[in-house]
Order: structure tokens, then C-alpha cells, then sequence
């Protein structure tokens, strides 16, 4: 996918027009993705919906791969199903044909739904493949609406969405990132659906600290060929223990009693981020807290006195936001750290974990 083109999907059977149309549609910033039948591209449509701006059907082709090209089946179903699709995701993809066919062979099969976003268009209900293609790929750009995810990751934040590519972090995180960053753009959701959403914060930090052990940055132990998070660092009750991987990154040592069991011995965060892990990571765990029975004392107090904050100011979603951003922050420091610190028996000499 080229994500600086608009991505419409395509059904089109024919082999040399899916060869030949694409790169006309790409002088339009259209990339045209082919699909041979509709059974193939409505799989498309439904796994990644919000890939799509646009859908363009060529009136002749097939419903199935064992159907015959049929105009009156292919457009009839495929148009109902695009319906239906679209309205289970309250959102309307713009579609349009474009055939060879005759105005009296298609007229009657092409909705006149199509008027919501090609009203305008008035010389027929669809785009000849002779006369009309050129005039097509210029519309579509004004008419198409990229997704809301999508201008989550290509237009508000398209750095921070690079950086968790270039430092290869888990696929989670991006998508804890979008549905964080989502409801900030949106109306769609109440403060207090949003806040809902606090303990993705934490699950992205988690997600953060795994890629810091493949990189030397935390303890590790091998296994096999693998890095995996030290043992120490790591409860069978409640999981990575976030609060002590935030310690040594900010150079302190780990104690457990009087007794220190990991030794840090260099911060590697600048200033401005120093405190950032931990307030997010105490914050972030309130929802879990108060429901986990193996939660210390002091969580749950924590818990308690987040969810009384949040009460006392009507559930506004502002906490939550302003935690968002501090993370976006913490995303691109940390790729840019690694391009720096990208030895990971150098970065191991940052720590020592000390025998019992």
C-alpha cells in the first residue's frame, strides 16, 4: 500500500486494463487496487475497511469466481452489500462504475443513491471506460474521504506512527496508538467511554519495555537465540513488573527490603521524561487496580483516588489526552534513541542484576 496515494478498491476482471489504469489513476493521487470478482474484493472491504476512500465497479464482471460476467447480478449484489457494509460501520465509501456497457444496459441497475456524492454528475449514472475514465480519477480525490484512522497515522500523527515503524515495535502498539489518539478527533465518544481506554497506556509502555529488552536496554535472560525480559522483572501474578523497568531506564536501583537487586548505573532519559514513565504507569493501571485482588495497598489507593478524580470532574476526558501526548513523546524519543544505541551488549552495560 502506498499510503501517500488514496486507496480505492477496484473490481475488474480484465488482465490489461488492471495493468494500464492504475498508473493514470496515480497522476490523480489514486491507487487503484484490483480485485477480479466481487467475493474477493467484498473480503477486502470488510477486513480493512478503513483502508478504503472510495470503491470504482466495472458494471461486467463477476459475483463469484465460478460466475459468468452478469451486469444485472454483479452490480444488484454488489451494491446492497457495499450498503450494508458501510452502514455497520456508520460510515458512507463513495462508489461508482465504470464500464464499457450501455446507458440503456446499466441505468436501471445503478442506484440512485449514488447522488449523495456524484449528484453532479449528470451526463449518466456511469463512467465510460472510453470517454470518461480521466474525468473519474479527477473527481474521486474531492469526493473521497480518507478514513478516520487513516488520518490519524498518514495526517495528525504521521511521526510518531513512523517511529514505531523504524524502531520495529510490536503491530499492538500501533493499534493501541489509533484507538488512543482516535477519540481525540472524533465525537463519536463520551469522556467516559474514552477513559475507558487508560489501560492501553499502560499495555503500550509494556510494549515498550519487551522492545528495550531485545535491545539490551533492560535485564534480560536467552532463551535460545531469543532476549526475554529477566525473570526478575517478571511476577506470575501480575506480569512485567513496570514500575522497576521504569526505575532502571531512569538510573536507579532495584530493592527488594533493604537488599539492592538490580543495579542501574546511568539514566538514559532526558530530563523532560524522567518522571513521564512512572506517573504514566501508576495512572495508566487505575482501571486494573481496583478490580485486581493481587494489587498492593498502595494500587489501590492509586485506584481509588484516579477514579474519585475523574468523577469529581465529570469524566472529561482531558487526564487521559494530555497522558496520550506524553506518550506520543515517549515513542519518538525512544526511536531516536535506538538509532543512536542500537548495540545491544553496549546498552547491557547500563545495568547489572545481582545475585541473591
Amino acid at each position: 500500500m502506498n499510503e501517500n496515494l488514496i486507496q480505492v478498491l477496484w473490481v475488474e476482471d480484465d488482465p490489461q486494463i488492471t495493468l494500464t489504469y492504475p498508473l493514470e489513476a496515480a497522476q490523480y493521487g489514486i491507487q487503484l487496487v484490483p480485485f477480479s470478482c466481487w467475493e474477493d474484493a467484498e473480503k477486502a472491504l470488510v477486513s480493512d475497511f478503513k483502508r478504503w476512500a472510495a470503491i470504482v465497479l466495472d458494471a461486467k464482471c463477476k459475483y463469484k469466481h465460478d460466475s459468468h460476467d452478469n451486469a444485472a447480478v454483479f452490480l444488484t449484489q454488489a451494491i446492497h452489500a457495499i450498503d450494508t457494509i458501510c452502514a455497520n460501520h456508520h460510515r458512507i465509501l463513495p462508489w461508482y462504475v465504470l464500464s464499457g456497457g450501455s446507458e440503456e444496459e446499466l441505468n436501471d441497475l445503478i442506484i440512485d443513491s449514488r447522488e449523495e456524492w456524484d449528484g453532479d454528475w449528470k451526463q449518466k449514472k456511469y463512467y465510460s471506460k472510453t470517454t470518461d475514465r480521466d474525468m473519474l480519477f479527477h473527481r474521486i480525490p474531492y469526493k473521497a474521504r480518507v478514513s478516520p484512522e487513516m488520518q490519524i497515522r498518514l495526517v495528525y500523527y504521521p511521526d510518531v506512527f513512523k517511529a514505531i515503524k523504524n524502531a520495529q515495535l510490536d503491530v499492538d502498539l500501533e493499534i493501541h496508538m489509533e484507538e488512543l489518539l482516535l477519540p481525540i478527533h472524533t465525537m463519536n465518544y463520551s469522556g467516559k467511554e474514552y477513559n475507558k481506554n487508560m489501560t492501553k497506556v499502560r499495555k503500550c509502555i509494556e510494549l515498550i519495555f519487551q522492545s528495550m529488552v531485545k535491545h539490551g536496554i533492560l535485564p534480560y535472560e536467552k532463551q535460545g537465540k531469543q532476549l526475554i525480559m529477566h525473570h526478575r522483572l517478571v511476577s506470575k501474578s501480575t506480569g512485567i513488573n513496570n514500575t522497576w523497568c521504569s526505575m532502571i531506564i531512569a538510573g536507579m536501583d532495584v530493592k527488594q527490603g533493604e537488599n539492592v537487586i538490580i543495579k542501574s548505573y546511568k539514566s538514559i532519559l532526558p530530563n523532560v521524561l524522567k518522571e513521564s514513565f512512572q506517573r504514566l504507569i501508576e495512572i495508566s493501571g487505575a482501571n486494573e487496580h481496583a478490580i485486581n485482588k493481587v494489587a498492593n495497598q498502595e494500587l489501590q489507593i492509586n485506584s481509588r483516588q484516579t477514579s474519585a478524580f475523574l468523577d469529581k470532574i465529570g469524566n472529561a476526558p482531558y487526564l487521559l489526552r494530555g497522558m496520550v501526548m506524553e506518550l506520543c513523546n515517549i515513542i519518538l524519543w525512544y526511536a531516536a534513541y535506538l538509532d543512536e544505541h542500537d548495540d545491544e551488549e553496549i546498552n547491557a552495560l547500563n545495568w547489572d542484576v545481582l545475585k541473591a
